[in-house]
């Protein structure tokens, strides 16, 4: 028996291989874009920690309010 074995992969193998990772990068988009279609408000500070605000209190209207007065959202 040689000491290294090479072993080939059975083409339908490969196939499926390539099937499933475009499945998951598929799926990974979706979840992205799900994610980031909600409003939410997030903080981060100078030390580079963040913090996602519960949206509808006082504190995140002035936020918002500050937001819109500085961007052209049309």
């Amino acid at each position: 028996m040689p000491l290294l074995e090479l072993k080939m992969l059975k083409p339908h193998r490969i196939v499926m291989d390539k099937v499933s990772s475009y499945t998951e990068e598929a799926a990974a988009f979706m979840r992205r874009r799900r994610h980031h279609r909600r409003a939410f408000i997030r903080v981060q500070f100078g030390s580079g920690d963040a913090v996602d605000l519960i949206p509808g209190t006082d504190e995140t209207g002035r936020i918002d309010a500050a937001a819109e007065s500085l961007i052209d959202l049309s």
